[in-house]
């Protein structure tokens, strides 16, 4: 399959386009007039640009604005390093977008200190 497709010519092959996407997580860019202007890849592959700012709620502590490459998923383990300098894992329990008519959308990530293996 090619690596790019015009956008014309990728419309009665998107289905085609997203399975082999998905089945070997190559990302396909979709370009218009030679210039890329969009991706299909699997989930995983594609990162925003400029990361995505969360509202990251540690146990019962305030909450705290992070940038994360991509929105943390249930069940991911993230290490976060404190002012001070200590650095402690953490499980995501809960990813919660926040959308409402009148304030820019949030992301909030509920998180529990990492269950120490013994």
């Amino acid at each position: 399959m090619e690596k790019s497709y015009g956008i014309e010519a990728a419309r009665a092959q998107l289905g085609d386009i997203a399975d082999h996407a998905r089945s070997t997580g190559q990302v396909i860019k979709l370009t218009r007039h030679g210039r890329s202007v969009a991706a299909i890849g699997p989930v995983a592959a594609i990162k925003p640009l400029a990361g995505v700012q969360v509202w990251l709620y540690l146990g019962d502590q305030e909450a705290v604005s992070y940038t994360f490459p991509s929105v943390p998923r249930v069940g991911e383990s993230i290490l976060v390093e404190t002012a001070d300098g200590n650095e402690n894992f953490w499980d995501v329990v809960n990813v919660q977008w926040d959308i409402r008519p009148d304030e820019a959308p949030a992301v909030n990530v509920l998180a529990d200190e990492h269950a120490k293996e013994s």
